[in-house]
Protein backbone atom coordinates (compact mmCIF):
# COMPACT_ATOMS: atom_id res chain seq x y z
CA UNK A 1 0.00 0.00 0.00
CA UNK A 2 2.87 2.37 0.42
CA UNK A 3 4.63 2.01 -2.79
CA UNK A 4 1.25 2.28 -4.32
CA UNK A 5 0.69 5.27 -2.39
CA UNK A 6 3.49 7.02 -3.01
CA UNK A 7 4.11 6.10 -6.97
CA UNK A 8 0.09 7.13 -7.74
CA UNK A 9 1.07 10.70 -5.21
CA UNK A 10 3.94 11.13 -7.55
CA UNK A 11 2.76 10.91 -10.43
CA UNK A 12 -1.19 13.27 -9.28
CA UNK A 13 1.58 15.84 -9.35
CA UNK A 14 3.52 15.43 -12.23
CA UNK A 15 1.76 14.05 -14.74
CA UNK A 16 -1.84 15.82 -14.05
CA UNK A 17 -1.22 18.52 -11.86
CA UNK A 18 1.65 20.35 -13.01
CA UNK A 19 0.64 20.16 -17.02
CA UNK A 20 -2.64 21.67 -15.46
CA UNK A 21 -0.68 24.65 -14.16
CA UNK A 22 1.06 25.07 -17.35
CA UNK A 23 -2.26 25.22 -19.43
CA UNK A 24 -3.68 27.34 -17.23
CA UNK A 25 -0.88 30.09 -15.92
CA UNK A 26 2.09 29.49 -18.14
CA UNK A 27 5.43 27.66 -16.92
CA UNK A 28 5.99 30.92 -14.50
CA UNK A 29 3.70 29.04 -11.85
CA UNK A 30 5.20 26.06 -11.49
CA UNK A 31 7.65 27.78 -8.74
CA UNK A 32 5.63 27.98 -6.21
CA UNK A 33 5.36 24.29 -6.44
CA UNK A 34 8.73 24.31 -4.58
CA UNK A 35 6.84 26.58 -1.99
CA UNK A 36 4.35 23.94 -1.29
CA UNK A 37 7.29 21.38 -0.96
CA UNK A 38 9.28 23.90 1.55
CA UNK A 39 6.29 24.37 3.42
CA UNK A 40 5.41 21.09 4.11
CA UNK A 41 9.07 20.06 4.71
CA UNK A 42 9.04 22.81 7.09
CA UNK A 43 5.92 21.55 8.88
CA UNK A 44 7.23 17.89 9.12
CA UNK A 45 10.23 19.22 10.55
CA UNK A 46 8.61 21.29 13.16
CA UNK A 47 6.18 18.83 14.33
CA UNK A 48 9.35 16.14 14.32
CA UNK A 49 11.07 18.88 16.81
CA UNK A 50 7.83 19.00 19.42
CA UNK A 51 7.77 15.09 19.41
CA UNK A 52 12.17 14.61 20.10
CA UNK A 53 11.50 18.00 22.76
CA UNK A 54 8.43 16.11 24.01
CA UNK A 55 10.59 12.34 24.87
CA UNK A 56 12.29 13.76 28.49
CA UNK A 57 11.19 16.38 30.85
CA UNK A 58 7.59 16.60 30.33
CA UNK A 59 4.38 16.05 32.02
CA UNK A 60 1.77 13.16 31.77
CA UNK A 61 -0.90 16.10 30.25
CA UNK A 62 1.90 18.29 28.68
CA UNK A 63 2.83 15.08 26.73
CA UNK A 64 -0.81 14.05 25.84
CA UNK A 65 -1.53 17.41 24.91
CA UNK A 66 1.58 16.84 21.70
CA UNK A 67 -0.17 14.24 20.54
CA UNK A 68 -3.37 15.87 20.28
CA UNK A 69 -1.30 18.87 18.44
CA UNK A 70 0.25 16.73 15.69
CA UNK A 71 -3.00 14.88 15.42
CA UNK A 72 -4.63 18.42 15.18
CA UNK A 73 -1.63 19.15 12.43
CA UNK A 74 -2.48 16.19 10.30
CA UNK A 75 -6.05 17.37 10.49
CA UNK A 76 -5.30 20.61 8.71
CA UNK A 77 -3.47 19.09 6.32
CA UNK A 78 -6.61 16.56 5.58
CA UNK A 79 -8.14 19.91 5.50
CA UNK A 80 -6.11 21.16 2.55
CA UNK A 81 -6.30 17.68 0.85
CA UNK A 82 -9.83 18.46 0.43
CA UNK A 83 -9.72 22.01 -0.82
CA UNK A 84 -7.24 20.74 -3.21
CA UNK A 85 -9.79 18.17 -4.48
CA UNK A 86 -12.17 21.18 -4.84
CA UNK A 87 -9.70 22.97 -6.74
CA UNK A 88 -9.05 20.05 -9.28
CA UNK A 89 -13.04 19.94 -10.12
CA UNK A 90 -13.31 23.06 -10.62
CA UNK A 91 -10.78 23.34 -13.19
CA UNK A 92 -12.38 19.67 -14.42
CA UNK A 93 -13.84 16.55 -13.67
CA UNK A 94 -10.50 14.54 -15.13
CA UNK A 95 -8.29 16.42 -12.60
CA UNK A 96 -10.65 16.38 -9.68
CA UNK A 97 -10.77 12.91 -10.19
CA UNK A 98 -6.96 11.93 -10.52
CA UNK A 99 -6.23 14.29 -7.18
CA UNK A 100 -8.94 12.26 -5.49
CA UNK A 101 -7.44 9.46 -6.60
CA UNK A 102 -4.04 10.22 -5.51
CA UNK A 103 -5.62 12.00 -1.93
CA UNK A 104 -8.09 8.87 -0.94
CA UNK A 105 -4.43 6.60 -1.47
CA UNK A 106 -2.41 8.51 0.52
CA UNK A 107 -4.92 9.40 3.63
CA UNK A 108 -5.02 5.52 4.44
CA UNK A 109 -1.72 5.89 6.16
CA UNK A 110 -2.71 9.81 7.40
CA UNK A 111 -5.05 8.18 9.54
CA UNK A 112 -3.04 5.34 10.64
CA UNK A 113 -0.77 8.28 11.68
CA UNK A 114 -3.67 10.25 13.72
CA UNK A 115 -4.42 7.19 15.50
CA UNK A 116 -0.92 5.87 16.37
CA UNK A 117 0.83 9.33 17.55
CA UNK A 118 -2.82 9.97 19.65
CA UNK A 119 -1.99 6.88 21.55
CA UNK A 120 1.79 7.32 21.32
CA UNK A 121 1.91 10.01 23.70
CA UNK A 122 -0.45 8.45 26.49
CA UNK A 123 -4.19 9.13 25.25
CA UNK A 124 -7.24 7.24 25.58
CA UNK A 125 -8.37 5.22 22.11
CA UNK A 126 -11.39 6.90 22.58
CA UNK A 127 -9.98 10.41 21.66
CA UNK A 128 -7.62 8.64 18.80
CA UNK A 129 -11.15 7.40 17.90
CA UNK A 130 -11.83 11.50 17.93
CA UNK A 131 -9.19 12.55 15.65
CA UNK A 132 -9.83 9.85 13.18
CA UNK A 133 -12.90 10.13 12.85
CA UNK A 134 -11.88 14.43 12.43
CA UNK A 135 -9.51 13.02 10.33
CA UNK A 136 -11.75 11.13 7.92
CA UNK A 137 -14.29 14.36 7.70
CA UNK A 138 -11.86 17.12 7.47
CA UNK A 139 -11.10 16.15 3.23
CA UNK A 140 -15.10 16.35 2.81
CA UNK A 141 -15.17 19.83 4.43
CA UNK A 142 -12.25 21.13 2.52
CA UNK A 143 -13.53 20.49 -0.47
CA UNK A 144 -16.79 21.21 0.48
CA UNK A 145 -15.08 24.58 1.49
CA UNK A 146 -14.84 25.15 -2.68
CA UNK A 147 -18.17 25.16 -3.02
CA UNK A 148 -18.55 28.18 -1.72
CA UNK A 149 -15.77 29.69 -3.00
CA UNK A 150 -14.31 30.27 -7.12
CA UNK A 151 -11.25 30.37 -7.25
CA UNK A 152 -10.71 30.97 -10.73
CA UNK A 153 -8.46 33.79 -10.69
CA UNK A 154 -6.12 31.61 -8.46
CA UNK A 155 -6.44 28.15 -9.30
CA UNK A 156 -3.22 27.74 -11.74
CA UNK A 157 -1.27 29.30 -8.07
CA UNK A 158 -3.33 26.63 -5.88
CA UNK A 159 -2.97 24.05 -7.81
CA UNK A 160 1.22 24.36 -7.99
CA UNK A 161 1.35 24.68 -4.23
CA UNK A 162 -0.37 21.62 -3.92
CA UNK A 163 1.55 19.54 -6.58
CA UNK A 164 4.63 20.56 -4.28
CA UNK A 165 3.38 19.61 -1.50
CA UNK A 166 2.10 15.57 -3.15
CA UNK A 167 6.13 15.61 -4.40
CA UNK A 168 7.25 16.12 -0.87
CA UNK A 169 4.74 13.73 0.54
CA UNK A 170 5.33 11.10 -1.89
CA UNK A 171 9.05 11.43 -2.28
CA UNK A 172 10.16 12.30 1.60
CA UNK A 173 7.80 10.14 3.29
CA UNK A 174 5.75 7.48 1.81
CA UNK A 175 8.38 6.20 -0.60
CA UNK A 176 10.73 6.28 2.37
CA UNK A 177 8.21 4.54 4.37
CA UNK A 178 8.06 1.60 1.65
CA UNK A 179 11.90 1.28 0.80
CA UNK A 180 11.62 -0.23 4.49
CA UNK A 181 10.63 -3.43 2.81
CA UNK A 182 12.85 -5.01 1.37
CA UNK A 183 10.17 -7.40 -0.95
CA UNK A 184 10.92 -6.45 -4.70
CA UNK A 185 6.93 -6.24 -4.65
CA UNK A 186 6.82 -2.60 -3.03
CA UNK A 187 9.01 -1.25 -6.50
CA UNK A 188 6.33 -3.50 -8.50
CA UNK A 189 3.48 -1.79 -6.26
CA UNK A 190 5.06 1.89 -6.94
CA UNK A 191 5.24 1.40 -10.42
CA UNK A 192 1.68 0.14 -10.47
CA UNK A 193 0.50 3.46 -8.45
CA UNK A 194 2.30 5.52 -11.78
CA UNK A 195 0.93 3.59 -14.36
CA UNK A 196 -2.72 3.73 -12.55
CA UNK A 197 -2.53 7.84 -12.84
CA UNK A 198 -0.66 7.75 -16.17
CA UNK A 199 -3.69 5.35 -17.67
CA UNK A 200 -6.38 7.52 -15.68
CA UNK A 201 -5.70 10.82 -17.31
CA UNK A 202 -5.76 9.54 -20.82
CA UNK A 203 -8.58 7.98 -20.41
CA UNK A 204 -9.92 10.70 -19.13
CA UNK A 205 -8.97 13.37 -21.08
Amino acid sequence: MLGFSSGVVIAVALLDMLPEVVRLGGASHIELAALGFLVFFALERYTAMLRSDGGSGMSGSSHQELGLLYAGGLCVHSFLDGVAIGAGFQTSAQLGFSIAVGIVTHDLSDGLNTVTVVLAHGNPRRRALFWLIIDMLAPVAGAAATLFVQLDGMLSWILAFFAGSFLYIGASDLLPEAKLHDSPLVGLATVSGVLTIFLTTRVLS
